[in-house]
């Protein structure tokens, strides 16, 4: 299996980035996994180009900046920013119109259902 440099995890959930952290590590899925409980926070880290982040497991329903307004801002980034890093929408949303609305966004690669398996991870890592 392939192993990220970093996999950026954006939920306001405690305990389901406490849950996603255990998973990644226990897949040796990334070296390192930064968290952000909202997407303000997140894409101030991605602006500041801190470090390269291969992988963003994004919630939809968080304050501050939910995941849509996000991906809004995050397809405005410049690409060395962006760099190669994968979106996926990781979500409780049962919602189709979520569903389809990430559909349409290029910036999203796969949208899936809380909570993270390891087969799911398997399936996310071959995308990158």
């Amino acid at each position: 299996m392939k192993t990220l440099e970093c996999i950026m995890l954006v939920d306001d959930d405690a305990d389901t980035n406490f849950y996603n952290k255990i998973v990644l590590e226990q897949t040796d899925a990334t070296n390192e996994i930064v968290v952000f409980e909202n997407g303000k926070d997140a894409l101030m880290y991605l602006e500041k180009g801190n470090n390269k982040v291969d992988l963003i497991l994004l919630d939809i329903n968080m304050p501050i900046m939910n995941g849509w307004q996000f991906l809004e801002h995050y397809e405005k980034l410049d690409e060395n920013k962006k760099a190669t890093t994968i979106v996926v929408m990781l979500t409780s949303s049962i919602n189709i119109d979520d569903k389809l609305k990430a559909e349409r966004l290029k910036s999203i690669k796969k949208f899936i259902n809380k909570p993270i398996i390891p087969e799911t991870i398997n399936e996310i890592l071959a995308l990158v």
